[in-house]
């Protein structure tokens, strides 16, 4: 726990570097107790920000934080503090302070620890979708209706306007560089943040990337990751026979033929990057006992329930579909209305070459549930507040940078890792064998979260 004295120091430098229009001074009231057994090393706060930096008369929003001092408070004070923010989008930071301990571990007895929660999650004020956040009824009309909900607002829930506030946290805080981690969408957030706030890094590392700029519409690579990485685990397992790819493509055509469709099994590849190589290994015994006259497993595997997500300060299901609307890329012009939408979507998939996501068409991938973001068909034009992730002009930091890569995740895949890593010209990848998505934050022994320490270490002195 933070020695009272050390709260007084920290409190009044804050109060003396915080005084600016988006990072209000903290006050003694502004750190406390978390009120949480995972956060018991942790003291809260919470800044009020605009939502708009370019309109302030649109008011603020809170914008939570958790704040773990080093072990060593003397050497916490030489060492470059940790930032981390988590994924989803829709995932508080705050909540997965369990995960951050095992991955950094030691280096939280020489480093001050900072999770934030960007806007909409955890401490930061969960989105109120009830209808979209409990499955009440299809993604695309929940998440319009969320949209009608927020009002003029819906905008502000985006990616460059939570990197500001990581910078407003900071700024509130006292401090000068850091080093920043993310993870998931986290690294997109990041990446954000690099590009928005440059000379305030000391190390980057973004672990299971994705670009925040320069991705297909498409996203091509993933469905390709996950046909190569269900082949590749079925041939390093001596229970799976072989061939893996001929079975494949007997399946989908099986599944035609009976009427089934593929989107199951589309949907099943799309999700197997969170635990391979036992992911992938299921999919294909669920295919070869469907394949033998036995559909239990397949259904087993399958079968989808319109199920809704809990607490949303730990996950906003709201959040993830509100900040993808507004930032990521998607098969239509996002300032076109939606019956243009859909007929520019239509044009899409029939121009797309043939075979490219073979033995699956583009329709079947474009028109599966885990893909190509169909729940935005109705999302709102952006307003002229709009700013995307990485605005033209914007330059990438001089920090090293390490990009993290599972071999076998289908959810953030290891080409779109390599996209991340040109972005940046002090960087490099690693890519880790068997590896699905953010395996350092499931296991802080894993190859991955070695890597991530000693990268860490070798960069946040001084």
């Amino acid at each position: 726990m933070l020695a009272a004295a050390a709260f007084v120091g920290l409190l009044l430098v804050a109060t003396a570097t915080a005084a600016t229009a988006d990072a209000p001074k903290l006050t003694l009231a502004d750190l406390h107790g978390c009120g949480r057994p995972e956060l018991r090393d942790y003291r809260c706060g919470k800044i009020r920000v605009p939502w708009e930096r370019k309109d302030p008369s649109l008011g603020r929003t809170g914008i939570g934080f958790a704040f773990r001092p080093a072990d060593n408070r003397a050497a916490g004070r030489r060492s470059t503090p940790i930032f981390a923010v988590e994924g989803g989008p829709g995932y508080g930071s705050s909540r997965t302070s369990p995960a951050y301990g095992a991955l950094f571990g030691r280096l939280l007895r020489t480093h001050d620890l900072v999770l934030v929660d960007m806007r909409g999650t955890g401490r930061s004020g969960p989105i109120r979708c009830p209808d979209l956040n409990q499955g009440r009824g299809p993604d695309w009309i929940t998440t319009a209706e969320c949209a009608h909900r927020l009002g003029p607002s819906f905008v502000s829930y985006r990616t460059s306007a939570a990197a500001d506030d990581i910078n407003s946290v900071r700024r509130a805080l006292g401090i000068g560089r850091i080093a920043l981690y993310g993870d998931s969408y986290g690294t997109y957030l990041s990446q954000s943040y690099a590009f928005r706030h440059p000379g305030t890094l000391r190390s980057l590392v973004l672990d299971s990337a994705y670009p925040a700029r320069g991705e297909s519409a498409w996203y091509p690579s993933i469905p390709r990751t996950g046909i190569r990485a269900y082949a590749i685990s079925c041939r390093r397992s001596p229970s799976c026979p072989p061939h893996p790819l001929r079975r494949l493509d007997r399946l989908t055509r099986f599944l035609r033929h009976t009427h089934r469709g593929v989107g199951g099994l589309l949907d099943a590849i799309g999700s197997a990057g969170y635990g391979p190589p036992a992911s992938y290994l299921r999919i294909d015994r669920a295919g070869r006992a469907l394949l033998h006259g036995r559909p239990g497993p397949w259904t087993r595997l399958t079968y989808e329930v319109k199920a809704g997500f809990g607490h949303p300060g730990h996950y906003d299901h709201a959040d993830e579909f509100v900040v993808g609307c507004n930032d990521y890329p998607l098969l239509w012009s996002k300032t076109a209305s939606e019956p243009e939408r859909r007929r520019q979507l239509e044009y899409r998939i029939n121009a797309y070459p043939t075979h490219r996501f073979a033995p699956f068409t583009p329709r079947e991938l474009a028109l599966a549930s885990n893909y190509q973001y169909l729940e935005c068909l109705a999302w709102p034009k952006p307003t002229p507040l709009y700013e995307k992730p990485i605005s033209r002009g914007e330059r990438p930091p001089k920090a090293p940078v390490l990009v993290v890569s599972g071999e076998l995740d289908d959810v953030t895949t290891p080409h779109e890792g390599h996209l991340v890593a040109k972005m940046f010209p002090n960087s490099r990848q690693y890519i880790a064998r068997n590896a699905g998505h953010v395996a350092s934050l499931y296991d802080g022994h894993s190859p991955p979260a070695k890597r991530i320490r000693r990268f860490l270490t070798r960069n946040t002195r001084g």
